[in-house]
């Protein structure tokens, strides 16, 4: 019982600020095939706002994020890419101070796309 407000300091503490790298996956809106993409993201926290970019690992510009959120464990954001119709979402979570999973979906010219990531920190 001890544990219960040592744990919930713990992730009032968490900070997503730096630098990241990982992939997203998402399955093909026209053939189903999955396709993975190498991102970056770079988040810079303020309490509990979160803002920042994230984009594919070659691109030499990257999507500004809006409306993000640190809530605990939990981090969302929106970016509205060029070939977006509508803002692309994302839900993830703060696994460890190291690594974030979760989902993104949203609308392309191609139609709806949903998609996993995964972030790790880089040090």
């Amino acid at each position: 019982m001890w544990l219960l407000p040592l744990m919930a300091l713990a992730m009032y503490g968490a900070d997503v600020s730096g630098k990241w790298t990982g992939s997203v996956e998402i399955a093909d809106p026209t053939s189903g095939d999955k396709i993975q993409t190498p991102v970056k993201a770079e988040f810079t926290q303020k309490g509990g706002d979160v803002s920042g970019t994230i984009g594919r690992e070659e691109d030499t510009e990257a999507e500004t994020i809006h409306a993000g959120k640190l809530d605990g464990k939990n981090l969302v954001f929106e970016v509205t890419p060029h070939e977006a119709g509508s803002p692309i979402k994302f839900t993830l979570v703060l696994l460890s101070d190291d690594r974030i999973e979760g989902a993104m979906e949203g609308a392309m010219d191609v139609g709806r796309i949903t998609g996993k990531v995964i972030l790790t920190r880089v040090k």
